[in-house]
């Protein structure tokens, strides 16, 4: 499901209504742009059998796909809106720019108490799951950068009182948005400011923002979110129920979409059955999604001149 908002105008809808790539033309919100919510296979993970175990991934420095994905990969090309090239927010956008560095802020949309041990953990559950997506393009047709480091430099909350412990270090952000929604503050998000200007940002560069993890009580008992290069909408349970599992797999499937990857609910590519771009058929980044990654870097360094 994708919704749309009247501030926002994208390019045009792929097939069967999915977003593919779309272009953002006017950035005056952080909220909802390209809102995608993981289908009925994401939510019941029993409709699928579990992807229980795959080869590494092979790393590789050129565009070298296996035959078997080669059809598959020509396809998912087929579906992408090229005008998604223009946007320049993308994950890999946010990783070039801020050299493998990237801010995090938490909309702790939900009535749940936050302990000083949760939020330690959070940190530790970002930087794992982006480091599966990154490996992927280490060393890779001229990608230049070998470390990613995720850090958590501010919480969005109603009530301060539902953070407990200390919270040393972090920006503490009270303000909704207009759905009442915890929100954080928007002169310091680097996605509303891509000309590099974050002097109205309180307390300079050092308090940006690259994105945000939004963990909203709407989405509570729902194997499902939302996600972007905004970010990712989860529900509180799932997440903070996963912070110590190996493979947050639907946190792992909005990232996804954060680098600028499909989602794949009324197609399959041919020859694939399993990846974590198609919702609940597997638990964990596959082989023919870290080809579909390297494929949209070496299109976004064409254009980027990286």
């Amino acid at each position: 499901m994708v919704r749309l908002d009247a501030a926002l105008a994208f390019s045009a809808l792929g097939l069967g209504g999915v977003l593919a790539h779309p272009t953002i033309k006017h950035l005056d919100t952080i909220k909802h742009i390209d809102r995608r919510v993981c289908n009925l296979e994401e939510r019941n993970p029993l409709v699928h059998k579990p992807l229980t175990s795959r080869a590494t991934i092979p790393k590789a420095t050129t565009w070298d796909p296996p035959a078997s994905m080669v059809t598959g990969l020509d396809q998912q090309t087929m579906k992408e809106n090229p005008d998604g090239l223009k946007d320049l927010n993308w994950i890999t956008d946010q990783l070039m720019v801020n050299k493998g560095n990237i801010n995090y802020c938490i909309r702790w949309a939900n009535e749940r108490k936050s302990t000083e041990a949760a939020r330690a953990a959070t940190v530790k559950a970002l930087q794992r799951s982006w480091q599966k997506w990154f490996d992927v393009l280490v060393g890779y047709d001229g990608f230049p950068l070998t470390e990613v480091k995720i850090n958590v430099n501010g919480y969005g909350v109603k009530d301060k009182s539902l953070l407990e412990g200390s919270t040393a270090g972090l920006n503490i952000y009270t303000d909704v948005d207009s759905d009442g929604v915890p929100n954080c503050d928007t002169r310091c998000y680097r996605g509303a400011h891509l000309d590099g200007d974050l002097s109205g940002c309180p307390g300079g560069e050092q308090n940006r923002y690259d994105i945000y993890l939004q963990l909203d009580k709407k989405l509570e008992g729902q194997f499902g979110g939302f996600g972007y290069n905004w970010g990712e909408e989860l529900g509180p349970d799932y997440f903070l129920d996963n912070l110590e599992t190996e493979n947050i797999h639907i946190l792992l499937h909005e990232i996804g979409h954060g680098f600028g990857l499909l989602d794949f609910y009324d197609w399959v590519p041919e020859g694939q059955t399993s990846f974590v771009m198609m919702a609940g058929s597997a638990t964990e980044i596959t082989e023919f999604d870290a080809w579909m990654l390297r494929d949209w870097w070496r299109k976004l360094k064409a254009v980027r001149g990286w």
